[in-house]
Order: structure tokens, then C-alpha cells, then sequence
């Protein structure tokens, strides 16, 4: 099966964001343990589940992705609902074991590991909030016209 370029544009988008928003939390970690050495922690720990839980993250998102390209040619619909649970249940049970590895490994701080896990989810959101906004500013019949054939009917109103 041959990725489509949806899938592939998707998963660099989401994957570009979460490491964003992953550096992000890390740069907070180390902003709160200034000012805050004694309750906040920083370090390889923090980095480390920064890095590992957005590799987790997007590693689910890609999983999804191409579950949905699959499931898509499949005709019956029964099939294709059973495919599509049985993915989202292997999928949630990594993350699953990828909390619990972020809470028993020393070595990973539990919150920069998990956290990331909710920003793929946060970038679609607010991606569908800004696409659904950008419509908003013109009536359905005129997104539906032809631009120039609107600039005719203002000028000639």
C-alpha cells in the first residue's frame, strides 16, 4: 500500500506542530524550574520525555492516518468499522504502556513525557477552529461564486 500525499502532508504537519509545542513545554519546564527550583524539575529527564512522548504521539497519529487510508477502500462497512476499532484499540493501548514506561522509568519525567501525547489532538482542533473561521467572513452563496464576478457586482452596486 502506497502512502497518499494526504496522509504524508498530514503527519508532517502534525509531527512539525507537536515538536513545537514539545520544545515549548520543555522551555516552560526550565522557566518554572528557575523560578521555582524546589517544585518544578529540569534536565535530561524532562528533554527526554519531551522527546520521546512526541515521538509516541506522532507514531500514533501516523498509525491513525494510515488506518483511515486503509479502511477507506473497503467496501463493506461492517469491515470496515471492525478495522478501524481494532486500530484504535491497539493504538490506545501503546499509549497505554507508554504512560505507564513514563511513570515507573526514573529517567523520564512522567508530566514532559505524557503531556505531548495531547497535542496532536490540540493541533487539530485549533487547525478545524481556523479553517472554519476563515469561511465565516463571506455569505455560502458568495464562497460558493466566482471572486471576479463578485468584485463586478460591488462595483456596479
Amino acid at each position: 500500500m502506497k502512502l497518499q500525499s494526504a496522509v504524508k502532508r498530514e503527519t508532517v504537519l502534525t509531527a512539525a506542530g507537536t515538536a513545537v509545542l514539545s520544545a515549548v513545554m520543555i522551555l516552560v519546564f526550565f522557566g518554572l524550574h528557575a523560578a521555582m527550583p524546589g517544585k518544578v524539575p529540569a534536565g535530561l529527564p524532562v528533554v527526554l520525555g519531551g522527546v520521546l512522548g512526541c515521538a509516541v504521539a506522532v507514531g500514533n497519529f501516523f498509525l491513525m492516518a494510515v488506518t483511515v487510508q486503509k479502511v477507506a477502500s473497503i467496501e463493506n462497512y461492517e469491515n470496515a468499522y471492525h478495522a478501524m476499532q481494532i486500530s484504535y484499540r491497539y493504538r490506545t493501548f501503546l499509549q497505554l504502556i507508554w504512560c505507564v514506561l513514563a511513570m515507573v522509568l526514573r529517567f523520564i519525567n512522567p508530566v514532559a513525557g505524557i503531556l505531548p501525547l495531547l497535542f496532536p489532538s490540540l493541533l487539530i482542533k485549533v487547525r478545524g477552529i481556523l479553517s472554519g473561521t476563515q469561511g465565516m467572513s463571506q455569505s455560502p452563496a458568495e464562497s460558493r461564486s466566482d471572486p471576479e464576478e463578485n468584485a463586478r457586482k460591488e462595483v456596479n452596486e
